[in-house]
């Protein structure tokens, strides 16, 4: 797919999916909050951070290769991701997705 076509807002989650029924294939946009963060190596020896993000549903990874952190990335941050569903390590997993860090917030995302 080329980037004008993506830009263009064709493949795109255009609603908020509960990570619960996350599919692998699945393109998603999905909330929640970090419930985990490790630094693993990838082949070849790239360092590669990982989050745990969890909603009231379920969890799964998000994976920012090449990365050793990234600008407020926290524990128990809010933050909501798209991208393609993929299996690593076993777990459902999003890689190299668009993200955006959102504010606080008492209670889980609907």
């Amino acid at each position: 797919m080329s980037a004008a076509i993506h830009r263009a807002g064709l493949d795109r989650a255009d609603t908020l999916t509960p990570i619960g029924d996350a599919r692998w294939r699945d393109r998603v946009r999905v909330r929640g909050r970090i419930r985990a963060l490790r630094i693993q190596p990838w082949e070849g020896g790239v360092a590669t951070l990982e989050a745990t993000l969890v909603d009231g549903t379920g969890g799964l990874t998000v994976i920012f290769m090449g990365r050793r952190r990234i600008a407020g990335l926290r524990l128990g941050a809010w933050m909501e991701v798209e991208g393609r569903v993929l299996e690593s390590r076993s777990k459902l997993a999003i890689m190299n997705p668009e993200y955006s860090l959102l504010p606080d917030q008492d209670s889980p995302p609907a």
